[in-house]
């Protein structure tokens, strides 16, 4: 698996290469766990699935503990380029209110910076 993170206006984005499962989801977890602990504002990811070519549960528990790390931070993530079975995967975990899915990059970016974060609890 491969991780190309970038950041534009303040919004992380990670783009996904490869399969997202069994020892491969380590370097995503470490990846983001890095870029969050330079992070000082509320953290706004964007996780491009272009290149993913296979995800299991266990990367979508990755998912969901970066998610449970950042959202009581008014964090939020967005998905892009979701593909058939990752979309599957989401739905059929009951997520698909927890990750906002968008269709390029510039919506989520955009949308992230404009919508309000959720208060910190």
């Amino acid at each position: 698996m491969a991780i190309i993170h970038s950041k534009q206006d303040g919004v992380n984005i990670f783009k996904l290469d490869g399969r997202i499962m069994g020892p491969e989801i380590q370097e995503l977890k470490d990846t983001v766990e890095n870029v969050l602990s330079q992070i000082n504002d509320t953290p706004k990811l964007v996780f491009d699935f272009k290149d993913v070519i296979g995800m299991d549960s266990s990367g979508l528990g990755v998912l969901m503990k970066i998610y449970a790390d950042i959202h009581p931070l008014g964090g939020t993530i967005a998905v892009i380029n979701v593909n058939k079975h990752v979309k599957n995967l989401i739905v059929m975990a009951r997520l698909i209110t927890v990750f906002r899915n968008f269709e390029t990059e510039e919506e989520a970016v955009w949308s992230l910076l404009n919508t309000p974060s959720e208060s910190p609890l």
